[in-house]
């Protein structure tokens, strides 16, 4: 803690106890410490790569294996954010997965890991909808986007149980394989891996082989991998299969297979430069070492292991959220790079933020180094940086020293836009501060950090705080109007507080830039989009000429989005709310949820519709009249919570 910070903390201490509301600024009962250690580095494979690995019977039919971690129920997304979702274990849902609600027969179109209660979308989400059109949608989901909640909406909707759609032929094409191979394309590894374990153990879609095989691949099970590949020997003219087969006549030394199966790539004007020469590596066993690699995918992660070959350190450079996570987890890249890898993987949602810690963790930093870590981050920048902090806050007891260099990392992270996923990866440190008096000059960033997380409940223990220190200084009365917007949006705060001066405390508190003109167009928008009650008096100041420029979707989506929002207005729902405008001229009631719990059948279409229309990008990327139709429409199909941190995203993304 500074000298300023404890040459007045005596002289407002008493005063600010007496004004804290003790239920809301008492830490939580947390969960112990999450261990440092790192997992064992899995050994890269002798020659053959299949030594220690127990071979595959009837890759078709594959039974989850019992064991995964626990995790809690989830409790209905307006009470736990969604990014705490917990996914049920693979035993649970194995089980489950045959219990379809509303479905009298088993029907592996239908299983997924999330019953209603657990967060799921509903059993009637595809109502009115054909198995191919179904299929159709899931294909067209986006395949990244940089906003967190529009992947939670993804996710649920992907791993929802589900009525089976009606099927209007014998070969229709499989939805549960359609759903599972989204969820790689989104790079969600751990909802692929779950939704393979509910597919029954007989009779599973054909297609869900190649999904069990990329899985297989990147966890380097080479034995289940490859034995999937012989299995689809038929399907060999397939990129993917035929860059497996390669891979697997590699691991069995079979040089001639190698070169037919390189000479059928070259063929299809695939002349993969990489592939080729890891592959006489691994026959030859003559190292290689490759100073780039075009277009990487993750066959070339696990071909480079198997030979024993360093991958570049420029495959970081990936935007394929696969080869980021492989790149993360690969003991053949340095660590430096690994980190790296792991902190966008994790922004992108394709890797477990425990993986960055434990990489944050490995990093060999002398006691010196921990014990003086804010001026030696200073020194050395970057990801070493928040490696050094993580480690030094970890082994931090004193709360105000270890939020002094959690306050550190936060503004590296910054520097480096790796805000997200220093946040991600720094939670069970930041969970452990309790908010108290000593803690003040924390609060907002407190509350910035569990905005950023989507977590309402820890938003609000830090925002009382801060509110109760406001009334004792000047600075934090305004912060905490430059802040209480956004706590809104994410449901969090006093919602008793009137929405007029909340906003007019807001833009007192401001100052007066060129940006300050856009940002309260922004937020006066999202707040509406919320159902809240704008005054017209909001926009006073706000130049009403001109023409704002908007990367609209295409319009076959944003018409569809319009038409399929109108269906379901007109159904009675629960009140009246926000207009919708689409962007069209034209004005359009739709009626807004209480509570997620009030999904309507459907939801599926005009879900995916919102994750069309809002594209691959991230937030910022989009204009407000955009972000307010999927706001809207998500809060009206009774997604409450995605709506809100929808909003959230937006508003940070913004500098609000």
């Amino acid at each position: 803690m500074t000298s300023s910070r404890a040459k007045d903390r005596s002289a407002w201490a008493l005063a600010l106890s007496v004004l804290l509301l003790s239920g809301a600024v008492q830490a939580q009962t947390l969960n112990a410490p999450t261990s440092l250690d790192p997992t064992p580095a899995e050994s890269a494979a002798p020659e053959g790569g299949t030594a220690q690995q127990q071979p595959v019977a009837a890759p078709r039919r594959l039974v989850a294996p019992e064991g995964a971690q626990d995790a809690a129920k989830e409790s209905m997304p307006q009470q736990v954010p969604a990014a705490r979702m917990s996914r049920p274990t693979a035993a649970q849902s194995t089980k489950s997965g045959i219990e379809v609600e509303g479905v009298g027969a088993i029907d592996s179109e239908s299983v997924g890991a999330y019953a209603r209660r657990d967060g799921g979308l509903g059993a009637e989400m595809w109502r009115g909808v054909s198995r191919k059109a179904a299929v159709d949608y899931v294909n067209a989901i986006p395949s990244q986007t940089g906003y967190m909640a529009l992947r939670d909406v993804a996710a649920r909707l992907l791993l929802s149980r589900v009525t089976v759609p009606i099927s209007a032929s014998d070969d229709a094409p499989s939805l549960l394989a359609a759903r599972a191979k989204a969820l790689l394309r989104l790079g969600d590894v751990e909802g692929a891996r779950l939704m393979l374990s509910v597919s029954p153990s007989q009779g599973r879609p054909v297609e869900l082989d190649a999904v069990d095989a990329m899985l297989s691949l990147l966890s380097f099970n080479n034995a289940r991998a490859c034995g999937l590949a012989r299995n689809n020997q038929a399907r060999a003219l397939d990129d993917f299969w035929q860059r497996v087969l390669v891979y697997c006549d590699a691991l069995d030394k079979k040089s001639e297979s190698v070169n037919l199966g390189l000479s059928l790539l070259r063929e299809v004007g695939d002349d993969d430069q990489a592939m080729a020469l890891l592959t006489d590596s691994l026959l030859t066993g003559n190292a290689v070492t490759l100073e780039t690699i075009k277009d990487p995918k993750p066959i070339h992660l696990v071909l480079s292991r198997a030979a024993n070959s360093p991958l570049p350190v420029d495959i970081v450079k990936s935007d394929d959220p696969l080869v980021l996570h492989g790149a993360a987890l690969a003991p053949n890249l340095v660590l430096g790079s690994r980190i790296e890898a792991a902190e966008r993987a994790v922004a992108m949602g394709a890797l477990n933020p425990l993986e960055l810690r434990q990489l944050y963790a490995e990093v060999p930093y002398s006691d010196a180094d921990r014990q003086n870590a804010l001026s030696r981050a200073k020194d050395i920048g970057g990801a070493a940086a928040r490696a050094l902090l993580y480690q030094a806050a970890a082994n931090q007891n004193i709360p105000t020293a270890r939020a002094e260099i959690i306050a550190t990392a936060f503004d590296v992270a910054r520097e480096d836009d790796r805000f997200l996923p220093a946040v991600m990866a720094f939670r069970p440190l930041i969970d452990r501060l309790p908010p108290s008096p000593e803690m003040v000059w924390f609060a907002l960033r407190g509350v910035r950090a569990f905005l950023t997380l989507g977590d309402p409940v820890g938003t609000n223990r830090w925002l009382a705080l801060l509110r109760a220190s406001a009334q004792v200084r000047d600075e934090n009365k305004r912060a905490l109007d430059r802040i209480a917007p956004l706590a809104r949006l994410m449901g969090a705060g006093d919602r008793r507080e009137d929405v007029a001066q909340l906003l007019l405390a807001w833009e007192n508190s401001l100052d007066d830039t060129p940006e300050t003109v856009s940002r309260r167009e922004l937020l006066n928008g999202l707040l509406l989009a919320l159902g809240e009650p704008v005054p017209i008096e909001a926009w006073d100041g706000i130049p009403s000429v001109g023409m704002y420029p908007q990367n609209l979707p295409a319009l076959s989506v944003w018409f569809r989005l319009r038409q399929s929002m109108q269906a379901m207005v007109a159904e009675p729902r629960t009140q009246m709310g926000a207009m919708g405008t689409a962007g069209l001229g034209q004005v359009t009631s739709v009626a807004m949820s209480k509570a997620e719990s009030d999904i309507p059948p459907g939801v599926a279409v005009p879900a995916i519709l919102v994750l069309q229309a809002m594209g691959a990008g991230g937030p910022g990327t989009q204009g407000l009249a955009v972000v307010f139709e999927a706001v809207t429409a998500l809060k009206t199909l009774g997604l409450d919570g995605a709506a809100r941190r929808l909003a959230v995203e937006t508003a940070l993304a913004a500098g609000l």
